[in-house]
C-alpha cells in the first residue's frame, strides 16, 4: 500500500482518481490547491504526487520546485495544459511524468504503478546489476543498485526516480549509443505517445546533478552514450 496526495481543485476529478487508488488499497490524501500540500510532505511524506497545475491558489509549477527542495518523492502532474513547453517546464522543475486531460484514469493508474516500483524503498534494481564505479576525467561516479545510491566524488547524489533509472541503463552499457525511444520505454515507461524531448530534459537535469556534462555525451539525431571508463580501483 502506497500513500498517494491528490493536488487537484476539481472535485469530480479530484474524487474520481482518489476513489480508484483506494479500490487498489493506497491510502490518498486529497487537496483541492495547493495549501497545506508542503507541511503535509514534511509531516507524513507520500509515496507520490499527483499534481494539477492551474491550482486556485497557486501554481502546480512552484508547488513541485518546493517539494524538490524537501523531497525526490515521484510527482506526475496531470494537467490541461498540453503544450509542449508545459510538458519541457513539469520536468524541468522535477516532474517525473505528464498526464494530460482528459485522460484515462487506468492509464494514470498504470503510470503511477510504475513509478512506485522504481521508487519503493530500497530501489527497484534494473535488469542487471549495475553496481560499479567509473571514472570521467577527474570525477568518479558510484552506484550502488541494492543500496539504490549514487555518489560523485563521494557525495550523494538526489535523483528523481526517473533519473536513477536512466543513469543505472546508460551505465550498465558504457559506450553503447542509445536512442531516445530506448530510453523512453525502458527506463520512463512510455509505451506509445511519448515525447523524446521528454528524455531530454531528463538527461539535462542528470547533467546537472552529476557536475560534469561529459558523463552523458549526446549522439545527433539519435540518442546518448555514456563515456565513463570502469574505475579499476573499485
Amino acid at each position: 500500500m502506497a500513500r498517494i496526495f491528490v493536488v487537484e481543485d476539481n472535485e469530480f476529478i479530484r474524487e474520481g482518481v482518489a476513489e480508484y487508488f483506494q479500490l487498489e488499497d493506497h491510502e490518498v490524501v486529497e487537496f483541492a490547491g495547493a495549501d497545506g500540500v508542503l507541511e503535509r510532505v514534511g509531516m507524513t511524506p507520500p509515496d507520490l504526487v499527483i499534481l494539477d497545475i492551474m491550482l486556485p491558489d497557486g501554481n502546480g509549477f512552484r508547488v513541485a520546485r518546493d517539494i524538490r527542495r524537501h523531497s525526490d518523492v515521484p510527482i506526475i502532474f496531470l494537467t490541461a495544459k498540453e503544450a509542449e513547453a508545459d510538458r519541457i517546464t513539469g520536468f524541468e522543475v522535477g516532474g517525473d511524468d505528464y498526464v494530460v486531460k482528459p485522460f484515462s484514469t487506468k492509464e494514470l493508474v498504470m503510470r503511477a504503478k510504475a513509478l512506485l516500483r522504481r521508487s519503493q524503498a530500497g530501489g527497484t534494481a534494473p535488469a542487471e546489476d549495475t553496481t560499479g564505479a567509473w571514472r570521467c576525467g577527474e570525477d568518479r561516479l558510484a552506484i550502488d543498485s541494492q543500496r539504490h545510491e549514487a555518489r560523485v566524488n563521494d557525495e550523494p547524489l538526489k535523483l528523481t526516480s526517473s533519473e536513477w533509472e536512466l543513469l543505472c541503463y546508460l551505465a550498465s552499457r558504457p559506450s553503447q549509443v542509445l536512442s531516445r525511444r530506448v530510453l523512453l520505454g525502458e527506463c520512463l515507461d512510455y509505451v506509445h505517445d511519448g515525447s523524446t524531448r521528454t528524455v531530454d530534459t531528463h538527461i539535462a537535469n542528470l547533467r546537472n546533478k552529476l557536475g560534469n556534462p561529459d558523463w552523458v555525451e549526446t549522439v545527433r539525431g539519435y540518442g546518448y552514450r555514456f563515456t565513463g571508463t570502469p574505475d579499476s580501483q573499485s
